[in-house]
């Protein structure tokens, strides 16, 4: 029988499903969440925001990123290093999806 540690099983899914973290200019670091580290509501928040985001609006990639984040100070940090600039920000918000991206889940080998 196959056994694990529950240590391995956190390596592997901090691996899989770990956090994206932003070098900014101050020389500190603001770390967005896997949305599968946020709580129910945030994901949700998360989601509806994504929507909006999809369908042009820009200024909810801003929304986006302050419930992304780790912490409102990183938040806060973040959104000031980027001083506004929205393109900056949609550019950041594709690459984090894109790398927390959770996709479907793979058909079992039953």
């Amino acid at each position: 029988m196959a056994r694990v540690t529950l240590d391995e099983i956190r390596r592997a899914a901090e691996r899989q499903y770990g956090d994206f973290d932003i070098a900014l200019p101050d020389g500190t670091t603001a770390t967005l969440r896997s949305p599968l580290r946020m709580s129910a509501e945030e994901r949700s928040l998360l989601g509806d925001i994504e929507s909006l985001v999809g369908a042009g609006d820009t200024g909810a990639i801003t929304e986006a990123l302050k419930i992304a984040a780790k912490t409102p100070e990183q938040a806060a940090r973040l959104l000031d290093a980027l001083g506004g600039d929205l393109a900056a920000a949609a550019v950041l918000f594709e690459q984090w999806a894109t790398a927390v991206s959770v996709g479907e889940p793979s058909p079992s080998a039953s």
